[in-house]
């Protein structure tokens, strides 16, 4: 049995994880801006390598996006 996903389908996962990962980034930031402002964790670039892989992640999704509808359609949820 072959499950085929629905391009709507197939949108709608994708711009769910564009906002997950859109949320993530915001947590990032405000943890370093707390590190930068009173020390601690984040303050050295300690969340440089996963800020990244977000970043490369997201630029495959919205390549998907436009792959399957032509256009970007995120809608931060």
């Amino acid at each position: 049995m072959t499950v085929t996903t629905t391009k709507p389908v197939r949108e709608a996962r994708i711009n769910q994880r564009l906002a997950h990962i859109h949320h993530r980034i915001e947590q990032i930031c405000a943890i370093e801006g707390r590190a930068a402002r009173f020390g601690g964790f984040g303050k050295n670039g300690e969340f440089d390598p996963e800020r990244q892989r977000l970043i490369d992640e997201t630029d495959l999704l919205l390549d998907a996006l436009v792959a399957i509808s032509g256009s970007l359609k995120f809608r931060q949820a």
